[in-house]
């Protein structure tokens, strides 16, 4: 029961609420009296108690044989679909009467992401609200929560290319796989991430196991536009590694040491 309390308040209502709805699910029909015997909710509130519960669509009366009013609970599963027709239809109309004010956006600011979880709900987010293009830098890891909404930007025509670190089976029509993986996580330890979405606003950050994340979000445009600077000429490169990697490892070491070494302009 205490679970299904706990539950129950998550949603909105109260301790005592969830407590009398819980004890109408385990007995009745029940009278305000006996719902707050069962409950241990203050008889000088129980009445209280069962009149928001009506309200609520949670519990309605009916008379019994001696004309007692008594109490049945709605249904559960009534309950629950209820509950989640109606606030669908409150975001609904929230997102929508957000949408009509207009406001100045300061896009100069940067938000900061220290949880593994908000960086992933944020992706998801820009990922599904993409409507021009999609730039992505990604390890294995984050790919396993992001393909489908990835896939389904695909299919709503969004142009898309994915940087991505380490051998992959998913099927991304613009899909370049990264030939330096081993070395880089040798050297940071960390996986990065970046992803911008319609050249206007960006995600970009490293990640440690899901214990730490360093992330920045921002739609400040010369921060994009750096971002994107950056996708683009590893891909640019890849392009080219992919044609002449022979070439290049025969000039710069088999793992392009020579190449990554910007302090210098050496050959082999």
């Amino acid at each position: 029961m205490k679970a299904a309390i706990n539950s129950l308040i998550k949603l909105g209502v109260t301790e005592n609420e969830a407590k009398a709805y819980v004890a109408l699910i385990k007995e009745n029909p029940a009278s305000a009296y006996e719902i707050s015997k069962i409950s241990g909710i203050p008889s000088s509130k129980i009445y209280e108690v069962i009149s928001k519960l009506e309200s609520r669509g949670m519990v309605q009366s009916i008379h019994g044989e001696s004309k007692r009013r008594l109490f049945i609970p709605a249904p559960p599963g009534e309950f629950i679909d209820f509950f989640r027709s109606t606030l669908n239809e409150n975001l609904e109309a929230v997102s929508s009467e957000l949408k009509e004010i207009k406001t100045g956006a300061d896009t100069g600011y940067t938000w900061h992401i220290k949880k593994y979880e908000n960086l992933i709900l944020r992706s998801k987010r820009m990922l599904n609200t993409a409507r021009e293009s999609i730039l992505l830098l990604i390890w294995a890891n984050e790919m396993e929560n992001l393909f489908y909404a990835l896939k389904n930007a695909e299919n709503r025509k969004v142009k898309t290319a994915v940087i991505h670190y380490g051998a992959t089976n998913i099927q991304i029509e613009k899909l370049y796989r990264h030939p330096l993986t081993d070395t880089i996580y040798e050297q940071r330890n960390s996986r990065g991430f970046t992803l911008i979405a319609d050249s206007k606003e960006v995600l970009t950050g490293s990640i440690e196991g899901k214990d730490k994340t360093e992330a920045i979000w921002s739609m400040n445009r010369a921060f994009v536009m750096m971002a994107e600077d950056y996708l683009r000429h590893d891909i640019y490169f890849m392009k080219l590694a992919s044609r002449f990697n022979p070439i290049f490892q025969e000039k710069f070491g088999e793992r392009y040491e020579k190449l990554r070494d910007v302090f210098t302009d050496e050959e082999n």
